[in-house]
Protein backbone atom coordinates (compact mmCIF):
# COMPACT_ATOMS: atom_id res chain seq x y z
CA UNK A 1 0.00 0.00 0.00
CA UNK A 2 1.39 3.34 -1.06
CA UNK A 3 -0.02 6.13 1.08
CA UNK A 4 1.40 9.59 0.60
CA UNK A 5 0.16 13.07 1.36
CA UNK A 6 -0.01 14.79 -2.02
CA UNK A 7 -0.15 18.36 -0.66
CA UNK A 8 3.42 18.96 -1.77
CA UNK A 9 2.52 17.77 -5.25
CA UNK A 10 -0.10 20.51 -5.57
CA UNK A 11 1.88 23.17 -3.73
CA UNK A 12 3.09 25.07 -6.78
CA UNK A 13 -0.29 24.84 -8.46
CA UNK A 14 -2.05 26.15 -5.36
CA UNK A 15 0.45 28.96 -4.93
CA UNK A 16 -0.11 29.97 -8.54
CA UNK A 17 -3.86 29.98 -8.28
CA UNK A 18 -3.97 31.71 -4.90
CA UNK A 19 -3.25 34.92 -6.74
CA UNK A 20 -6.52 34.48 -8.63
CA UNK A 21 -8.76 35.21 -5.63
CA UNK A 22 -12.46 35.92 -5.58
CA UNK A 23 -11.89 39.59 -4.91
CA UNK A 24 -9.01 40.96 -7.00
CA UNK A 25 -6.33 38.79 -8.51
CA UNK A 26 -2.90 39.95 -9.60
CA UNK A 27 -0.08 38.09 -11.35
CA UNK A 28 3.06 40.22 -10.92
CA UNK A 29 5.77 40.27 -13.53
CA UNK A 30 9.28 38.96 -13.17
CA UNK A 31 11.56 41.95 -13.25
CA UNK A 32 10.63 45.62 -12.91
CA UNK A 33 7.86 46.87 -10.63
CA UNK A 34 4.50 47.01 -12.38
CA UNK A 35 3.21 50.62 -12.59
CA UNK A 36 -0.43 49.67 -13.41
CA UNK A 37 -3.19 49.24 -10.81
CA UNK A 38 -6.97 48.92 -11.04
CA UNK A 39 -10.05 49.73 -8.95
CA UNK A 40 -13.72 48.76 -9.13
CA UNK A 41 -16.00 51.80 -8.75
CA UNK A 42 -18.98 50.27 -6.97
CA UNK A 43 -22.53 51.21 -8.09
CA UNK A 44 -25.67 51.68 -5.98
CA UNK A 45 -26.88 48.11 -6.49
CA UNK A 46 -23.70 46.76 -4.89
CA UNK A 47 -24.54 44.18 -2.18
CA UNK A 48 -21.19 43.97 -0.34
CA UNK A 49 -20.48 47.69 0.10
CA UNK A 50 -16.90 47.28 1.36
CA UNK A 51 -15.82 44.74 -1.26
CA UNK A 52 -13.09 45.31 -3.83
CA UNK A 53 -15.13 43.55 -6.53
CA UNK A 54 -18.58 43.91 -8.10
CA UNK A 55 -21.30 42.04 -6.20
CA UNK A 56 -24.50 43.19 -7.87
CA UNK A 57 -28.18 42.51 -7.52
CA UNK A 58 -29.71 42.90 -10.97
CA UNK A 59 -33.09 42.62 -12.65
CA UNK A 60 -33.95 40.63 -15.72
CA UNK A 61 -33.75 42.56 -18.96
CA UNK A 62 -32.09 45.66 -17.46
CA UNK A 63 -28.98 47.41 -18.80
CA UNK A 64 -26.23 48.92 -16.67
CA UNK A 65 -22.83 50.55 -17.06
CA UNK A 66 -20.04 49.84 -14.59
CA UNK A 67 -17.11 52.23 -14.13
CA UNK A 68 -13.68 50.65 -13.91
CA UNK A 69 -10.64 52.76 -13.06
CA UNK A 70 -7.05 52.12 -14.20
CA UNK A 71 -3.96 53.87 -12.81
CA UNK A 72 -0.56 54.30 -14.44
CA UNK A 73 2.20 55.34 -12.05
CA UNK A 74 4.89 54.90 -14.69
CA UNK A 75 6.86 57.53 -16.58
CA UNK A 76 5.50 56.38 -19.95
CA UNK A 77 2.04 55.98 -21.45
CA UNK A 78 0.72 52.43 -21.16
CA UNK A 79 -1.77 50.33 -23.12
CA UNK A 80 -3.65 47.41 -21.60
CA UNK A 81 -5.91 44.65 -22.88
CA UNK A 82 -9.30 44.11 -21.25
CA UNK A 83 -11.22 40.85 -21.36
CA UNK A 84 -14.50 39.78 -19.76
CA UNK A 85 -14.30 36.08 -18.87
CA UNK A 86 -16.43 33.59 -16.94
CA UNK A 87 -15.08 32.07 -13.74
CA UNK A 88 -13.73 28.54 -13.84
CA UNK A 89 -12.42 26.20 -11.17
CA UNK A 90 -8.72 25.50 -11.54
CA UNK A 91 -7.23 22.10 -10.80
CA UNK A 92 -5.40 23.76 -7.91
CA UNK A 93 -8.69 24.57 -6.20
CA UNK A 94 -9.12 28.31 -6.86
CA UNK A 95 -11.08 30.48 -9.27
CA UNK A 96 -9.55 31.06 -12.70
CA UNK A 97 -10.64 33.88 -14.99
CA UNK A 98 -8.84 33.00 -18.23
CA UNK A 99 -10.89 31.95 -21.24
CA UNK A 100 -10.33 28.29 -22.09
CA UNK A 101 -12.57 26.09 -24.24
CA UNK A 102 -11.56 23.01 -22.24
CA UNK A 103 -13.02 24.61 -19.10
CA UNK A 104 -16.45 25.34 -20.53
CA UNK A 105 -19.27 23.44 -18.90
CA UNK A 106 -22.59 22.49 -20.47
CA UNK A 107 -24.47 23.59 -17.33
CA UNK A 108 -23.38 27.23 -17.75
CA UNK A 109 -26.36 28.89 -19.44
CA UNK A 110 -25.36 32.56 -19.18
CA UNK A 111 -21.57 33.05 -19.15
CA UNK A 112 -20.52 36.55 -18.06
CA UNK A 113 -18.85 37.08 -21.43
CA UNK A 114 -22.31 36.95 -23.06
CA UNK A 115 -23.70 39.59 -20.65
CA UNK A 116 -20.83 42.05 -20.14
CA UNK A 117 -18.70 43.90 -22.70
CA UNK A 118 -15.98 46.56 -22.65
CA UNK A 119 -13.28 48.13 -24.78
CA UNK A 120 -10.65 45.60 -25.75
CA UNK A 121 -7.69 47.96 -25.37
CA UNK A 122 -7.34 51.03 -23.17
CA UNK A 123 -4.55 53.63 -23.09
CA UNK A 124 -3.46 55.12 -19.76
CA UNK A 125 -1.34 58.29 -19.72
CA UNK A 126 1.88 58.42 -17.72
CA UNK A 127 1.22 59.34 -14.10
CA UNK A 128 -2.49 59.39 -15.02
CA UNK A 129 -5.85 57.66 -14.66
CA UNK A 130 -8.37 56.29 -17.14
CA UNK A 131 -11.95 55.24 -16.41
CA UNK A 132 -13.39 52.66 -18.79
CA UNK A 133 -16.95 51.35 -18.96
CA UNK A 134 -18.25 47.81 -18.70
CA UNK A 135 -21.73 47.43 -20.18
CA UNK A 136 -24.12 44.87 -18.72
CA UNK A 137 -27.17 43.49 -20.51
CA UNK A 138 -29.06 41.17 -18.16
CA UNK A 139 -30.95 38.39 -19.98
CA UNK A 140 -34.71 38.72 -20.38
CA UNK A 141 -35.00 35.18 -19.14
CA UNK A 142 -34.67 34.93 -15.35
CA UNK A 143 -31.71 33.00 -13.96
CA UNK A 144 -31.18 31.19 -10.69
CA UNK A 145 -28.19 31.56 -8.41
CA UNK A 146 -25.01 33.36 -9.39
CA UNK A 147 -23.30 34.43 -12.59
CA UNK A 148 -19.61 34.80 -11.85
CA UNK A 149 -16.70 36.07 -13.91
CA UNK A 150 -14.15 38.86 -14.00
CA UNK A 151 -12.67 41.82 -15.81
CA UNK A 152 -9.15 40.72 -16.72
CA UNK A 153 -6.51 43.36 -17.41
CA UNK A 154 -3.18 42.46 -19.05
CA UNK A 155 -0.39 44.40 -20.71
CA UNK A 156 -1.04 44.95 -24.41
CA UNK A 157 2.03 43.01 -25.56
CA UNK A 158 1.27 39.90 -23.48
CA UNK A 159 -0.08 37.75 -26.30
CA UNK A 160 2.59 38.86 -28.75
CA UNK A 161 5.38 38.20 -26.29
CA UNK A 162 3.93 34.84 -25.20
CA UNK A 163 3.68 33.77 -28.86
CA UNK A 164 7.32 34.69 -29.53
CA UNK A 165 8.52 33.00 -26.38
CA UNK A 166 6.54 29.85 -27.12
CA UNK A 167 8.22 29.55 -30.51
CA UNK A 168 11.61 29.78 -28.80
CA UNK A 169 10.67 27.07 -26.30
CA UNK A 170 10.42 29.14 -23.12
CA UNK A 171 7.81 31.27 -21.39
CA UNK A 172 9.21 33.94 -19.09
CA UNK A 173 7.15 37.11 -19.18
CA UNK A 174 7.62 40.60 -17.78
CA UNK A 175 3.89 41.22 -18.13
CA UNK A 176 1.11 41.43 -15.55
CA UNK A 177 -2.51 40.38 -15.13
CA UNK A 178 -5.22 41.75 -12.83
CA UNK A 179 -8.64 40.15 -12.43
CA UNK A 180 -11.53 41.95 -10.72
CA UNK A 181 -14.54 39.72 -10.11
CA UNK A 182 -18.12 40.45 -11.17
CA UNK A 183 -20.84 38.53 -9.39
CA UNK A 184 -24.47 38.89 -10.45
CA UNK A 185 -27.68 37.63 -8.87
CA UNK A 186 -31.39 38.30 -9.18
CA UNK A 187 -32.38 36.79 -5.84
CA UNK A 188 -30.82 36.20 -2.46
CA UNK A 189 -32.15 32.63 -2.55
CA UNK A 190 -29.50 30.33 -4.01
CA UNK A 191 -30.04 26.76 -5.22
CA UNK A 192 -28.61 23.89 -3.21
CA UNK A 193 -25.04 23.06 -4.17
CA UNK A 194 -24.28 19.77 -5.87
CA UNK A 195 -21.22 17.84 -7.06
CA UNK A 196 -21.09 15.11 -9.70
CA UNK A 197 -18.36 12.90 -11.09
CA UNK A 198 -18.04 13.07 -14.88
CA UNK A 199 -15.04 10.90 -15.78
CA UNK A 200 -11.67 9.56 -14.66
CA UNK A 201 -8.76 9.35 -17.07
CA UNK A 202 -5.01 8.95 -17.36
CA UNK A 203 -3.15 12.16 -18.16
CA UNK A 204 -0.08 14.17 -17.19
CA UNK A 205 0.75 17.28 -15.17
CA UNK A 206 4.03 19.00 -16.02
CA UNK A 207 5.12 15.89 -17.91
CA UNK A 208 4.43 13.51 -15.01
CA UNK A 209 1.92 10.69 -15.10
CA UNK A 210 -1.28 11.67 -13.31
CA UNK A 211 -4.79 10.28 -13.04
CA UNK A 212 -7.41 13.04 -13.14
CA UNK A 213 -10.85 12.77 -11.56
CA UNK A 214 -13.16 15.22 -13.32
CA UNK A 215 -15.86 16.65 -11.04
CA UNK A 216 -18.68 19.00 -11.95
CA UNK A 217 -20.63 21.66 -10.07
CA UNK A 218 -23.80 21.87 -12.21
CA UNK A 219 -25.43 24.46 -9.93
CA UNK A 220 -25.18 28.26 -10.02
CA UNK A 221 -23.61 28.39 -6.58
CA UNK A 222 -20.15 28.68 -5.09
CA UNK A 223 -19.03 25.69 -3.03
CA UNK A 224 -16.49 26.95 -0.53
CA UNK A 225 -13.82 25.27 1.57
CA UNK A 226 -14.08 21.80 0.04
CA UNK A 227 -11.81 18.95 1.18
CA UNK A 228 -11.15 15.75 -0.75
CA UNK A 229 -9.91 12.25 -0.08
CA UNK A 230 -9.37 10.39 -3.33
CA UNK A 231 -7.64 7.13 -4.25
CA UNK A 232 -7.11 4.81 -7.19
CA UNK A 233 -6.83 1.03 -6.97
CA UNK A 234 -6.89 -1.92 -9.35
CA UNK A 235 -10.38 -3.22 -9.98
CA UNK A 236 -11.26 -5.85 -7.39
CA UNK A 237 -8.46 -4.78 -5.05
CA UNK A 238 -9.23 -2.45 -2.14
CA UNK A 239 -5.57 -1.51 -1.59
CA UNK A 240 -4.92 2.01 -3.00
CA UNK A 241 -2.15 2.31 -5.53
CA UNK A 242 -2.05 6.10 -5.15
CA UNK A 243 -4.11 8.59 -3.17
CA UNK A 244 -4.45 12.26 -2.29
CA UNK A 245 -5.84 14.39 0.52
CA UNK A 246 -6.40 18.10 -0.08
CA UNK A 247 -8.52 20.84 1.42
CA UNK A 248 -9.47 24.45 0.93
CA UNK A 249 -10.84 24.12 -2.61
CA UNK A 250 -13.20 26.80 -3.96
CA UNK A 251 -15.59 25.61 -6.65
CA UNK A 252 -17.04 28.15 -9.06
CA UNK A 253 -20.64 27.93 -10.30
CA UNK A 254 -21.40 25.74 -13.33
CA UNK A 255 -17.89 24.45 -13.87
CA UNK A 256 -16.02 21.17 -14.07
CA UNK A 257 -12.46 20.64 -12.87
CA UNK A 258 -9.95 17.90 -12.12
CA UNK A 259 -8.67 16.39 -8.91
CA UNK A 260 -5.15 15.21 -9.92
CA UNK A 261 -3.69 12.09 -8.33
CA UNK A 262 0.05 11.81 -8.93
CA UNK A 263 1.29 8.46 -10.19
CA UNK A 264 4.53 9.23 -8.36
CA UNK A 265 6.82 8.90 -11.40
CA UNK A 266 5.62 5.34 -11.97
CA UNK A 267 4.75 4.03 -15.45
CA UNK A 268 1.11 3.49 -16.30
CA UNK A 269 0.03 -0.13 -16.77
CA UNK A 270 -2.92 -1.07 -18.94
CA UNK A 271 -5.94 -2.33 -17.02
CA UNK A 272 -9.20 -1.51 -15.27
CA UNK A 273 -9.06 0.66 -12.16
CA UNK A 274 -11.43 2.08 -9.55
CA UNK A 275 -11.37 5.69 -8.34
CA UNK A 276 -12.93 6.55 -4.99
CA UNK A 277 -13.65 10.12 -3.88
CA UNK A 278 -14.98 11.63 -0.67
CA UNK A 279 -15.71 15.35 -0.82
CA UNK A 280 -16.98 17.65 1.91
CA UNK A 281 -17.75 21.35 2.17
CA UNK A 282 -16.43 22.39 5.55
CA UNK A 283 -18.66 25.50 5.38
CA UNK A 284 -22.02 23.83 4.72
CA UNK A 285 -21.32 20.30 5.93
CA UNK A 286 -22.44 18.78 2.62
CA UNK A 287 -20.74 15.51 1.69
CA UNK A 288 -20.40 13.59 -1.57
CA UNK A 289 -19.03 10.09 -2.26
CA UNK A 290 -18.14 8.70 -5.67
CA UNK A 291 -16.89 5.36 -7.02
CA UNK A 292 -15.94 5.26 -10.69
CA UNK A 293 -14.32 2.55 -12.81
CA UNK A 294 -12.04 3.56 -15.65
CA UNK A 295 -9.75 1.87 -18.14
CA UNK A 296 -6.19 2.69 -19.14
CA UNK A 297 -5.63 1.12 -22.55
CA UNK A 298 -2.31 -0.33 -23.64
CA UNK A 299 -1.98 2.43 -26.24
CA UNK A 300 -2.63 5.20 -23.67
CA UNK A 301 -0.15 3.69 -21.22
CA UNK A 302 2.56 3.35 -23.86
CA UNK A 303 2.13 6.88 -25.25
CA UNK A 304 2.00 8.56 -21.84
CA UNK A 305 4.97 6.58 -20.56
CA UNK A 306 6.99 7.60 -23.61
CA UNK A 307 6.18 11.28 -22.96
CA UNK A 308 6.69 11.18 -19.19
CA UNK A 309 9.68 12.87 -17.52
CA UNK A 310 11.61 11.45 -14.56
CA UNK A 311 9.82 8.14 -15.00
CA UNK A 312 11.07 5.37 -12.75
CA UNK A 313 11.80 2.41 -14.98
CA UNK A 314 10.16 -0.90 -14.13
CA UNK A 315 13.04 -3.32 -14.46
CA UNK A 316 11.01 -6.39 -13.41
CA UNK A 317 10.07 -7.14 -17.01
CA UNK A 318 13.70 -6.82 -18.08
CA UNK A 319 14.76 -9.14 -15.24
CA UNK A 320 12.14 -11.70 -16.27
CA UNK A 321 13.17 -11.48 -19.93
CA UNK A 322 16.85 -11.73 -18.99
CA UNK A 323 16.25 -14.70 -16.71
CA UNK A 324 14.18 -16.45 -19.38
CA UNK A 325 16.89 -15.80 -21.96
CA UNK A 326 19.54 -17.16 -19.58
CA UNK A 327 17.51 -20.30 -18.86
CA UNK A 328 16.90 -20.81 -22.59
CA UNK A 329 20.61 -20.37 -23.28
CA UNK A 330 21.48 -22.92 -20.58
CA UNK A 331 18.95 -25.39 -22.01
CA UNK A 332 20.34 -24.93 -25.52
CA UNK A 333 23.89 -25.36 -24.20
CA UNK A 334 22.91 -28.56 -22.38
CA UNK A 335 21.22 -29.93 -25.50
CA UNK A 336 24.28 -29.11 -27.61
CA UNK A 337 26.60 -30.75 -25.06
CA UNK A 338 24.38 -33.85 -24.91
CA UNK A 339 24.34 -34.10 -28.71
CA UNK A 340 28.11 -33.64 -28.92
CA UNK A 341 28.62 -36.18 -26.12
CA UNK A 342 26.46 -38.74 -27.92
CA UNK A 343 28.30 -38.13 -31.18
CA UNK A 344 31.65 -38.54 -29.38
CA UNK A 345 30.49 -41.79 -27.80
CA UNK A 346 29.31 -43.03 -31.20
CA UNK A 347 32.67 -42.16 -32.73
CA UNK A 348 34.51 -43.97 -29.93
CA UNK A 349 32.23 -46.99 -30.26
CA UNK A 350 32.74 -47.06 -34.01
CA UNK A 351 36.51 -46.78 -33.60
CA UNK A 352 36.48 -49.57 -31.01
CA UNK A 353 34.45 -51.82 -33.28
CA UNK A 354 36.86 -51.09 -36.12
CA UNK A 355 39.87 -52.03 -33.95
CA UNK A 356 38.17 -55.20 -32.74
CA UNK A 357 37.29 -56.15 -36.28
CA UNK A 358 40.89 -55.58 -37.35
CA UNK A 359 42.29 -57.72 -34.52
CA UNK A 360 39.83 -60.49 -35.35
CA UNK A 361 40.90 -60.49 -38.94
CA UNK A 362 44.56 -60.75 -37.84
CA UNK A 363 43.91 -63.83 -35.70
CA UNK A 364 42.03 -65.56 -38.52
CA UNK A 365 45.00 -64.89 -40.80
CA UNK A 366 47.44 -66.60 -38.35
CA UNK A 367 45.34 -69.80 -38.26
CA UNK A 368 45.45 -70.41 -42.07
CA UNK A 369 47.98 -73.37 -43.38
CA UNK A 370 51.34 -72.27 -44.76
CA UNK A 371 52.72 -73.16 -48.32
CA UNK A 372 56.45 -73.39 -47.20
CA UNK A 373 57.96 -76.46 -48.99
CA UNK A 374 60.88 -76.49 -46.65
CA UNK A 375 58.68 -77.72 -43.87
CA UNK A 376 57.29 -80.52 -46.06
CA UNK A 377 60.57 -82.04 -47.43
CA UNK A 378 62.97 -84.05 -45.23
CA UNK A 379 66.40 -82.67 -44.79
CA UNK A 380 69.38 -84.14 -46.70
CA UNK A 381 70.88 -85.34 -43.45
CA UNK A 382 67.89 -87.39 -42.57
CA UNK A 383 67.80 -88.98 -45.98
CA UNK A 384 71.49 -89.79 -45.84
CA UNK A 385 71.12 -91.37 -42.39
CA UNK A 386 68.41 -93.68 -43.55
CA UNK A 387 70.50 -94.66 -46.60
CA UNK A 388 73.58 -95.41 -44.51
CA UNK A 389 71.67 -97.63 -42.14
CA UNK A 390 70.36 -99.56 -45.07
CA UNK A 391 73.79 -100.17 -46.45
CA UNK A 392 75.18 -101.42 -43.18
CA UNK A 393 72.61 -104.10 -43.12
Amino acid sequence: MRVKNQSAYLFFQVMFFLSLTFLVSFSPAYGAEVPISVKAILPDNQIAKDAGYYDLKVKQGEKQELSFQLYNQGEKDATVNIEINPAYTGDGGSFVYTEDDTNKDSSLKFPLSSIAASEQTVSIPAKGTTVTKVKLEIPEEPFEGLILGAIRVTSADTKEQETGESKQGFNISNNFAYSVAIQLRESDDLPKSELKIKKVFASQVAGRNTVKINLQNPTATIIDNVSYEASVSKKGDSTPLHEIKVKGYRVAPNTNYNIPISWENQPFAAGTYTAKVKAKSEDTGQEWTFDQEFVISAKEARELNEQAVDLEKDYLLYVIIGAAAFVLLVIILIIVLVILSKKKKKRKAAAKRARQKKRKKGKEHDKRPTNDKRKQRPTNGAASGKSGRAKRK
